[in-house]
């Protein structure tokens, strides 16, 4: 009997060496990986995380010289007014470019609207870049105007 314990009791040892192991692997790859080190080539796709409501639309992200191109779409819910966004660090970090709403100053519910950032860093084709934006918008609630600030990162090469 006692043989058989120290068998499983082997066993868990040899389980949870290699566990701890593989575990701190995969961290350090997960970190490496978000800070863009296994980053772009040929065929990398541009991404967009950590936006919440009002966010870009990863298909529509082009980085070409010193212009970020895309397009946000109001997931709120209702109305927004008073957006702007700002390109508060990385590759257009100072840029503020105040949001193009339609002519009545409302973005509906579900509406897309482009979006331009000049003055970034020039990068050639293949080149990766990473800017973190922060949207500032109005809603209106039970009357009353309230102002939400969403900030997330945009990832990709440039074209």
């Amino acid at each position: 009997m006692e043989r058989m314990e120290r068998k499983g009791q082997g066993a868990m040892e040899y389980l949870m060496t290699y566990g701890w192991a593989i575990l701190v692997v995969m961290i350090v790859g997960v970190v490496l990986w978000q800070l863009g080190i296994f980053g772009g080539g040929p065929g990398a796709v541009n991404t967009a995380s950590g936006f919440g409501k009002v966010k870009p639309m990863e298909p529509s992200i082009k980085y070409s010289g010193p212009t970020l191109e895309f397009s946000i779409m109001n997931g709120v819910g209702q109305g927004i007014t008073n957006a702007s966004i700002t390109a508060a660090t990385g590759d257009c970090s100072g840029t503020t470019v105040p949001h193009s709403l339609s002519s009545d100053g409302v973005m509906g519910a579900g509406e897309v609207s482009a979006e331009t950032i000049t003055g970034c860093t020039s990068k050639t084709s293949g080149q990766s870049f990473s800017t973190t934006l922060t949207i500032v918008y109005d809603t209106t609630i039970a009357g009353s105007p309230v102002t939400h600030t969403e900030t997330g990162t945009i990832r990709g090469v440039a074209e």
